[in-house]
Order: structure tokens, then sequence, then C-alpha cells
């Protein structure tokens, strides 16, 4: 499952979206939707909601497999009386991308990509039927895809912590906030 750790911050997430739209292969949607409405599916990066409620994506490249399936999950009795349901967005070649977490000055998550192989995929095929064949994606055009996205966000890092590419304002904010604790899903200010 190929994939890329690296941290991001502030307006490093509109140039990995200027990069994600730039490369012209993707149509991007929200994960999950808000509780009470239909999945989102964005054209431009002006579009996509810049506050942490659009954190999870899912991009779909374009023709390499079926159109992505909405699963709609209701909510158990009262738990959300003026939204009852909401939706997330499923396709065995979809690529997430997920942004970091930034809490305050104490800790900057790491953002990521991933997605399946066709491999992993067919091994949960009978686990999952709904997603439907494996086989009817292209997983050339998928790991294709998600390689060129891997190697933009590389190119627009100025620093690595580890083997995580660190973008240029997640930069500042390492060293403004002293984060310098590796460890769980990101960088902190303080040790465990």
């Amino acid at each position: 499952m190929p994939n890329l750790d690296f941290f991001a911050a502030g307006d490093d997430w509109t140039a990995v979206l200027d990069t994600v739209f730039g490369l012209g292969v993707f149509r991007v949607f929200e994960s999950d939707s808000e509780p009470g409405t239909e999945i989102q599916e964005f054209r431009s990066v002006a579009e996509v909601p810049a506050d942490q409620r659009c954190a999870y994506l899912s991009l779909f490249v374009d023709g390499a497999g079926p159109e992505p399936l909405r699963n709609r999950i209701d909510f158990a009795p009262g738990v959300s009386p003026e939204a009852p349901f909401r939706y997330t967005l499923e396709g065995w070649g979809l690529i997430q991308l997920d942004r970091g977490l930034v809490d305050g000055v104490r800790e900057l998550g790491w953002s990521h990509t991933n997605h399946n192989s066709e491999k992993r995929a067919s091994a949960w095929a009978a686990t999952y039927p709904r997603l439907g064949d494996p086989a009817e994606w292209d997983w050339a055009a998928v790991t294709s895809a998600s390689g060129r996205l891997n190697r933009a966000i590389r190119r627009l890092a100025v620093d690595k912590i580890g083997s995580r590419p660190v973008l240029p304002h997640a930069q500042r904010l390492i060293a403004e906030a002293g984060l310098r604790f590796v460890y769980g899903r990101g960088i902190h200010s303080t040790a465990r």
C-alpha cells in the first residue's frame, strides 16, 4: 500500500491541494459527509473548506475504476436528532489524503496519503462484496497517480524528519513551537 507521511501546516495544505488539482488526474471528494448531507465533490482548491472539517479527502483517479460508492450510515435513534445519517465514500482504488491535526503549539500530526494494492483489495473482496470486483480497477493507473502525487509533495518539502518530508509552514510551526518529540502520529512539544 504505497503511502507517504508528511508534515504540513497552514498554507502547506493549500500547496498540497494545488498539486492535487494541478496533476489533472483526480476527482476530489470528502471521505465522510457532514451529518445530514451528501458527500461533496470539490472541483477546485477554493471549494475545499480550509478547516479540519475536511481533513479527510478521497481522490478518485478519473477513469481508473467504477464510480465511487456513497454508503449511507444511519445513526442510532437519539444520537443526532437534527441529522440522523451521514455518508462515507468507498471504492477499492480510492487514494486517501488525510490532513494532520494541528493542536496549537503542542502537536503537529503528520498528513498522509495511501491506497489499497490490488493484492490487498482482492484479499478483502469477499468481506466487502458491495465494493465490487477489484479487477474492475486499473491498478497501474491508481499506483501511477499516487506515486506522482507523493513525488510532488516531496518536492514541496524543505526538510525531513526521519523519512517524513516537512513542508515550509510546518517547518516554521515546528521551530516556533519547539516541537521535537516524534511519537504516535506526529511531533510534539513534550515527551510522552
